[in-house]
């Protein structure tokens, strides 16, 4: 883990590191959306259910234990990543969110291995959380630190959600239309979770060669001067910065259900109403990867040229516009795919806009455990939950009553961020 020392802030990011960061997280971020994007295909191999929206329900259960476990990583590759390097937590994360979901390509169906089959799904969706839970901190607090352009640079960091959602829907898409439906239901989906192995080897190559962040070096260097060690990350977020926690944990949450909603909740509920087919299902992904991947840009250009704050707005505006149209989008796919659309777009303005907010909210030494715990608190409480009650609330109350849950979440955000009415300071 050995590398090359920054002597200065750049102005830019070298396109090393650039890709580096970015091909990295494309790659986490594809091991996480391919369980949810692939949920049809998973859910009948270790789910089996008469009924589709049961069997959804079941992987959605699923991807709410993922989150949950996330604040453990969160607080874990925080503390590497404040005291042993961001190079560190970055190296790690990688490697164990690879080595957990391809082995989820080599797990027997239920059909042959029984209730063990689901357990060890579970078990590996746990290690899977544990790697996220540090990975977007880690990412988003290394570009903060090492370049002094910090909003702009987080699309660095912010594409990798996008560019997982287009790698998954392209993968699933590309073996589907080589094998054909039926052996792509039987066994072609595990060759998509089996490639990440490969994917991951590719991102390692970048990651073990970034040299350290200038900043935290800096901060680091003179905080053994002055004190003779490096101060507990954890303490310093939860006793000295409880309300910009509690304001991350909050926002984050609300963006993230949001988000969920708008790309897997919505289309999934359409298709298993029989509003979409599956091809169609991922082909609706694949326009939200698009789509969100220019608000990404957009929001790091305009936030720049801006304020965070501005941007988080817009994009809380449009992901509660999404929620709250759940009733006229399920009437038809054209519809569906607007509403799909305004919520890739609003979600890439709001994300790249948080990044820089959330990074802004906290000390140097503490960042990456300020960045991930809020943030992942936020997922495991609130985002990670989201799916499946908004499935139960579908099936229980009808169309509109997900939606409805998702837009209040994102109102009381707003409200979040309103109250914090001073800019958050940068210092360390």
């Amino acid at each position: 883990m050995n590398g090359a020392k920054a002597s200065s802030p750049p102005s830019r990011l070298s396109p090393a590191i650039a890709t580096g960061v970015m091909t990295g997280t494309i790659l986490e971020w594809y091991d996480l959306f391919l369980f949810a994007i692939g949920g049809a295909y998973v859910g009948k191999a270790f789910f089996p259910s008469d009924d589709p929206l049961a069997a959804l329900l079941a992987v959605y259960v699923t991807y709410a234990i993922t989150f949950a476990i996330r604040p453990i990583g969160a607080i874990l590759f925080g503390y590497i990543g404040d005291r042993r390097g961001r190079r560190e937590a970055l190296f790690w994360t990688l490697f164990l969110a690879g080595i957990s979901t391809s082995l989820i390509g080599l797990i027997p169906s239920y059909a042959r291995w029984g209730v063990w089959a689901p357990i060890a799904v579970v078990f590996l969706r746990l290690l899977m959380g544990l790697a996220v839970g540090g990975e977007w901190g880690a990412a988003t607090s290394y570009i903060y630190d090492a370049t002094k352009r910090k909003v702009v640079a987080q699309i660095v960091v912010q594409s990798g959600v996008p560019g997982g959602i287009i790698l998954a829907a392209v993968v699933l898409l590309g073996i589907e239309s080589l094998l054909g439906k039926g052996p792509m239901e039987a066994w072609g989906w595990r060759i998509a979770f089996l490639l990440s192995i490969v994917l991951v080897g590719i991102g390692l190559m970048f990651r073990i060669r970034f040299p350290e962040a200038f900043e935290y070096e800096a901060a680091k260097e003179a905080a053994k001067k002055e004190a003779g060690e490096l101060p507990d990350p954890l303490k310093t977020v939860i006793v000295r910065h409880p309300l910009k926690t509690l304001a991350g944990i909050l926002l984050t949450g609300a963006v993230g259900a949001g988000f969920i909603y708008s790309w897997t909740t919505l289309p999934a509920t359409a298709m298993a109403k029989g509003v979409i087919s599956t091809d169609a299902y991922i082909k609706i992904v694949l326009l939200y990867g698009v789509v969100e991947l220019i608000g990404v840009i957009l929001g790091g250009l305009l936030s720049e040229a801006f304020s965070n704050r501005t941007f988080v707005y817009v994009g809380l505006f449009g992901l509660t516009l999404t929620g709250l149209s759940a009733v006229i989008a399920l009437s038809s796919p054209w519809f569906l795919v607007l509403a799909v659309a305004l919520g890739g777009l609003s979600h890439g303005l709001v994300y790249t806009a948080q990044a820089s907010y959330l990074a802004g909210l906290f000390p140097t030494l503490a960042r990456t455990t300020g960045i991930s715990f809020s943030y992942q608190m936020g997922n495991g409480l609130v985002t990670g939950t989201t799916p499946m009650i908004t499935t139960s609330l579908v099936k229980a109350y009808g169309f509109a009553a997900g939606g409805i849950y998702v837009a209040l979440l994102l109102v009381l955000a707003a409200a979040v961020v309103t109250s914090i009415s001073k800019r958050p300071s940068t210092g360390a």
